[in-house]
This record gives C-alpha cells, structure tokens and sequence, in this order.
C-alpha cells in the first residue's frame, strides 16, 4: 500500500478553500502571511511528518506559480531538508487542485497497485502513529474492493485542536467524523477519483466509506487567524491528565507550548 499526502500550500485554484485569501492572489501572497504560513508548516505540519514511526510514504505540496521566488525557494528547502526524496513540490498555475494531484501521481508515483490518498493541510498535523495506523486500516480496505474502478474513502474521527495566537495557547479534543483532515481515499492508483472531488460534508451517503473512531487523537487542527478554512473549537479542553498522552503524539506541541513560532533561520 502506497501512502500519498496531499498538501495545498497557499494554492490559488480550486481546492475548497473559503478564505477572502485564497480567492485573491494580493492576499494570498503577501509577505507577512507568507512568512506566517512557512512557520505553522514546517514546525507544524513537516515536524509531524519527520516524527513517524512509520515513514515509507511521500508527500505531495500543491503551490502557486504566481508564488514570489524567495517563497518558492524556502518552501522547497524546508521539504527537501525535512524528507528529502519522498517530498515533491509543485508550482502550477491556477487549476483544479485534484487534477493536479492526479496528474503528478499517476506521472511519477504510480508503480504501486494500490495507493491512499490523505488529505493534509499545510498548518495541520498527524500524530507519530498515523501512518502506521492508516496503513493498516487501508491495506483492510483494499482487500474488500472489488475492481479496478472500486474505492472506499477512510475517515480518523477523533483529534485535538491546537490554538495559536501566534503561540500556543489552548488545546481542545476534536471529534469530527468525516472531516477533511486525514480523510482518505483508498483505491487503485491507477483511479481517477481524488478526495478532492467529493464535498467531505457530504461523503457518507454519496460514497463508500468507513468512519473510525480511535481512543487517542490522530491529528491536529491548527486554529489561527489566516486559516484557509472554517475552524471551530469544541468546549472540551484537554485536562493536565490527558496533556502528556496529547504532547507524547505530537512531540513538536513540547517546544511550541512556551514559546511563539518562530521564523526558520536563513
């Protein structure tokens, strides 16, 4: 089983974004946001990634053309730097951000029979076991479809919410099913479905799915104020009991806890 993240990285197309900025490229592109987005995604989102316990898998960032070149350059350097091979990043012009994704995949990372698609946003994160877990659960599902053109999307129910202000400030439990963080669509690679084509509100009448609901969290929903999507925080705080279980799965959280984000270092 082939793992795939897909990653929007200040993506000015069609992706699902609602955000004033990703519906303009003066905002979506201007420095100070910019600076503020490569800080949440590499202490965030590719800290996450290089925590795995599991780490055969690759990661596909999804960026702008119109992106101005000292930003391309960070953002191809800090993912080279935290996977190396297994981190590609494009800079295409505005386009459907599924068909982008299909088309990188089935160019260059179609030798497996089956691969999972994740859904991965650049300022969210996964806990150190998602991989491993998502493996397990998908190469479950692959054994149940029953032709070439069959699917079955995965959905992780349960995370945190981590708010940011630009310092950590809160965590909250997260039990959201079908969310599109971490939701994940497991089929032939060869398939011409993405888990950006379907509404993720929408998913479990319209399509084949299985929702699962883990004891502990499996990702992390960074709120802060240049989300590109609606972020909504439950009133369930994670207790001091429950914090060393929480900061165990997202090791990255124990050096954002007391200090801001900070700028990566020239």
């Amino acid at each position: 089983m082939q793992i795939v993240y897909l990653v929007r990285y200040s993506f000015f197309g069609s992706s699902g974004w609602r955000s004033p900025a990703s519906k303009d490229p003066g905002l979506l592109f201007e420095p100070s946001r910019l600076e503020k987005r490569a800080r949440f995604f590499e202490q965030i989102t590719l800290a996450s990634l290089r925590a795995q316990t599991d780490t055969d898998f690759h990661v596909i960032v999804l960026s702008s053309e119109g992106m101005p070149r000292r930003f391309k350059t960070q953002l191809r350097e800090a993912t080279q730097d935290a996977l190396g091979p297994r981190g590609h990043v494009l800079f295409n012009k505005p386009a459907r951000a599924g068909s982008r994704f299909r088309q990188y995949l089935l160019r260059n990372l179609a030798d497996a029979p089956f691969t999972a698609q994740v859904v991965l946003d650049d300022d969210d994160a996964v806990a150190t076991d998602f991989t491993a877990t998502l493996r397990a659960e998908a190469d479950l599902a692959s054994r149940q479809l029953l032709g070439p053109r069959d699917y079955c999307f995965l959905s992780f129910a349960r995370g945190v919410s981590g708010i940011f202000s630009p310092e950590l400030t809160g965590l909250h439990h997260r039990v959201s099913p079908f969310t599109n963080l971490g939701l994940t669509l497991v089929a032939p690679t060869q398939t011409a479905r993405s888990p950006f084509f379907v509404a993720h509100k929408r998913l479990a009448p319209r399509h084949p799915a299985r929702l699962i609901y883990n004891r502990r969290p499996l990702y992390l929903r960074a709120v802060h104020d240049t989300n590109d999507s609606r972020a909504q925080v439950a009133d369930d705080p994670v207790t001091e009991a429950q914090r060393a279980m929480v900061l165990e799965r997202f090791p990255f959280l124990a050096e954002l806890e007391a200090q801001p984000l900070t700028v990566a270092a020239e």
